[in-house]
Parts: structure tokens; C-alpha cells; sequence
């Protein structure tokens, strides 16, 4: 793999809370109003350097698509490029804002790829591009919990809340262009949502209630889109049935969202919705969360820092199995000696992961027969963001460039918390050996297809 960083990002789904159209303005948009919030639903996106710009996606998407654009508008002419590979798991036609997240992660991860040249950009800078690809993208950019304003681009950052979601969609998407244009909306300037709706949804997210949030949930666009896909509705009403404190419709459609009092409430409302074709739960997500992972080959100089990673990693996973005098005497004069060696390796591939450019892991592999996964190392404050994943999709990359059909890794038997990642990512045992007097020495090896 002849590249320098390859970034891993999670483009966040977004819900509108509250959407309120206000009028048609003189430039033939409409005036919206409303809250929004930032969802753990995520599509996949990987940046990598290239010649030109080049987009693929599991699922079909027009060639002029917001990834597409965003890229353009952010190298402009720069003579620089990037490959963008998505996995979709948004849906389409929703009011998710899937597309949009697209973009704002790809303009996130080229102002990371690019940040040490003349492309980087100020945040501002950021939003004012976001805002030429679509209307939702600066929000997508901003996360959190938002006012809305404008056409989408005037925010206002808002205390959250983490809170149980279920979204579901059914088989009808609604066009958000074919929504607009069904509505109606004259120059004159009034609320369509319930008077004070959007004043006492503020009011209720400074005060930390969640319940009075949720009494206010309500959508202008929703009695249209009803008329283009009627089980919206529906829905709706299923989904407060179903023990949802508040359910309403997301953007132009056709997704409907109901927030729970659980995890585990969300869940079990989930069989009500077995004949939509999506449904998912997930979580709000208040503030701000890691959404750039980078992999960048690891240099000399950074032995130290892998050293001192694993360190820390082995503090907080290997206590009780490897002895206290390996942890509490750990040797990091000898084991950056020991990175320094794999790091300059021709037969090693090593990189330093960084979440937002804090350093949170490291990946070795040994490519001297076939390729075995020497290494792989996450913080535990940064576990749950998928890091582990996005390193095994990785691996599987550099696999597939090498001709290979497998790889190899091994694991300590007594750390059953890797182990059970390891399944999750396809493994199976191919020997495994205990017993030893020190535990370090019993271990798993595990063989993964790719």
C-alpha cells in the first residue's frame, strides 16, 4: 500500500426534531425554522490521496453526487484528488440527511488529508463550502444539537441529550424537490407548528427535559408528504403506540423517528415495524463526537509513541494476566527499541491511529508470509467508535492490493473482550494453546478471510 494516511470517517445521520417552513423567499427557497440533532446512524466514508477524484458506493449514486461535489468545491482546480469510498446506511429519501452527511464528512477528511498544505481550511471556511453543496450540510458539519434558521445554515449550538431512537422508513421514499413544490407557500411570513412550539422546545433542552422535548415534536412538511406516501402517518401513530414519548416525520420524508425512555423500550418497539423495509435504533448524540479517524504510516520517530500506546493499552486490558512486574516495570527504552525495528521493517507495514489528530492506537502488520496482524492496539477511551472495524477493513484492503485470501493474528485466550471482536469480525480458531505459567504465553490463533 503506497499511500501516506488513508482516513476512516463517520458521516452521522441527522433528525429534525422540529421543522417549521415559514414562507417562500424572493429567491425561490423556502424560510425554514426548526431543531435539529445528530443521530449515531452513520454511513462509512474512506479518503485516500489521489490523482483525481473518484467516488464509489455499495449502492448506486448519480456521477454528480454531494461527495462528488464536495470534493470539487474543496481542491477547486488544486490539481490534488482523492478516492472516496462509501458504505451506505442511511437511507435514501428519508430527511436523514444521508447525502449531506456524505459531503460533510468528505469535506472533514480532505481538510484533514490536506491540512498541512494551502487547501486547509478555517471551520467558517468549511461551512461556506458545505452550504454550496446542500442545504443540510452545514449542520451535518456542526453536529450536536442545533436551532436551524434560513434555509438550514443559520445554527445556533444547543444543549442535547443522549436518548433512545427508533427510525423507521417504508418502502416509498418522498423527493425532498417534489415536497417543496406540493406545498403551496406564499412570501407571507407565519408559523404552521403549534404556536410557542419552538420556544418551548428550547426551553425544555436548556432545562434538561427530555419529556418536554418530546411534547413538542411536530413537522410542517408532514400533512404533504403524507399525501405522496400516506403510511407516514401511520407510522406515526405505531410508533406512540408502540411506547414512544414523542414520534414524529424527519425532514421532507419519509423516515419517522419515535424516542423511547430506553434502549431496550426502542428495541421491543422495533418488532411493530417488521413490514418497513428500514428500521434501526440508535441514539442521539449531543456535542461533539470523534468523526475523523486517520491511519497514517507510523515514521522512526514514532516509536516512542507506540511504545508508550501500548503501555497504557496493556494497563488497562492485561491486568491480572500478564504479570504485575510486566506492567508495573514495563521496559519502554526496549519495546520502542522493538517498534524502531518493526517500524523500519521492508517487510512491515506500520501505522499510528489518531481519532481527531489525538493519537488513540497503532496496527503492525508482517507481510514477510502473507500478512499476520501483528499488532493492533486501541485506547479504551476510544473503544465503541468502530476503530476496531475500520482496522479490519484496512487489513482486508492491503490483503486484496496483495493478492491474498486470508490473514492471521493471534490473541490471548484470557482476554475474552478481543476475542469476542474477533468472531464479530469473521475469525475462526485455527489452534489454540493454555496452561503455560505465565498467561502472556496462552494464545489463540485466529485465521480471518477476506
Amino acid at each position: 500500500m503506497d499511500m501516506e494516511t488513508k482516513l476512516f470517517l463517520k458521516a452521522y445521520a441527522k433528525l429534525n426534531l422540529l421543522l417549521d417552513v415559514l414562507c417562500k423567499r424572493p429567491d425561490g427557497y423556502h424560510e425554514l425554522e426548526g431543531i435539529m440533532c445528530r443521530v449515531s446512524l452513520a454511513d462509512d466514508i474512506t479518503l485516500e490521496p489521489a490523482d483525481g477524484i473518484t467516488v464509489e458506493s455499495d449502492l448506486p449514486l448519480p456521477y454528480s453526487n454531494t461527495c462528488r461535489r464536495a470534493a470539487e468545491a474543496f481542491l477547486d482546480g488544486s490539481g490534488r484528488g482523492v478516492v472516496i469510498k462509501i458504505v451506505k446506511r442511511i437511507p435514501s429519501e428519508a430527511g436523514m440527511g444521508g447525502a449531506s452527511a456524505d459531503a460533510a464528512a468528505v469535506l472533514l477528511g480532505l481538510n484533514e488529508l490536506y491540512r498541512d498544505t494551502e487547501l486547509a481550511r478555517t471551520e467558517a471556511e468549511l461551512m461556506e463550502l458545505g452550504l454550496k453543496v446542500g442545504a443540510d450540510v452545514p449542520f451535518c458539519l456542526l453536529g450536536g444539537f442545533a436551532a436551524a434558521r434560513g434555509v438550514g445554515e443559520r445554527l445556533e449550538p444547543l444543549p442535547g441529550f443522549a436518548l433512545p431512537v427508533l427510525a423507521v422508513r417504508g418502502s416509498r421514499g418522498v423527493s425532498t424537490g417534489a415536497l417543496f413544490k406540493s406545498l403551496g407557500v406564499g412570501p407571507e411570513r407565519r408559523s404552521r407548528l403549534t404556536e410557542g412550539a419552538m420556544e418551548r422546545a428550547v426551553n425544555a433542552l436548556y432545562a434538561g427535559n427530555a419529556h418536554g422535548l418530546c411534547r413538542e415534536f411536530g413537522n410542517a412538511l408532514q400533512p404533504s408528504a403524507e399525501k405522496l406516501a400516506p403510511e407516514i402517518g401511520e407510522y406515526v401513530e405505531r410508533m406512540r403506540k408502540a411506547g414512544a414519548v414523542g414520534a414524529c416525520m424527519t425532514g421532507s420524508g419519509a423516515a419517522v423517528f419515535g424516542i423511547f425512555d430506553s434502549a431496550d423500550a426502542a428495541e421491543n418497539a422495533k418488532a411493530a415495524f417488521a413490514d418497513c423495509e428500514f428500521a434501526s435504533v440508535c441514539r442521539t448524540v449531543p456535542g461533539y463526537a470523534p468523526v475523523v479517524i486517520r491511519f497514517r504510516r507510523a515514521r522512526e520517530s514514532d516509536a516512542a509513541l507506540t511504545a508508550e500506546l501500548r503501555r497504557r493499552a496493556w494497563l488497562t486490558t492485561y491486568r491480572g494476566i500478564y504479570p504485575d512486574a510486566l506492567l508495573d516495570g514495563f521496559d519502554s527504552a526496549d519495546r520502542e527499541a522493538r517498534d524502531r525495528n518493526i517500524i523500519t521493517s521492508p517487510t512491515a507495514e506500520a501505522f499510528v491511529i489518531e481519532a481527531d489528530e489525538s493519537p488513540c492506537g497503532f496496527m503492525f502488520l508482517d507481510l514477510s508470509d502473507g500478512l499476520y496482524a501483528a499488532a493492533l492496539y486501541i485506547l479504551r477511551e476510544y473503544r465503541g467508535f468502530g476503530i476496531g472495524a475500520l482496522a479490519f477493513s484496512l487489513i482486508r484492503d492491503t490483503c486484496r492490493e496483495r493478492g491474498l485470501d486470508r490473514f492471521t493474528c493471534r490473541c490471548n485466550t484470557h482476554n475474552a473482550p478481543a476475542l469476542a471482536f474477533y468472531a464479530r469480525m469473521g475469525g475462526r480458531e485455527l489452534e489454540r494453546t493454555e496452561g503455560h505459567e505465565n498467561k502472556r504465553e496462552d494464545l489463540a490463533l485466529l485465521e480471518f478471510d477476506v
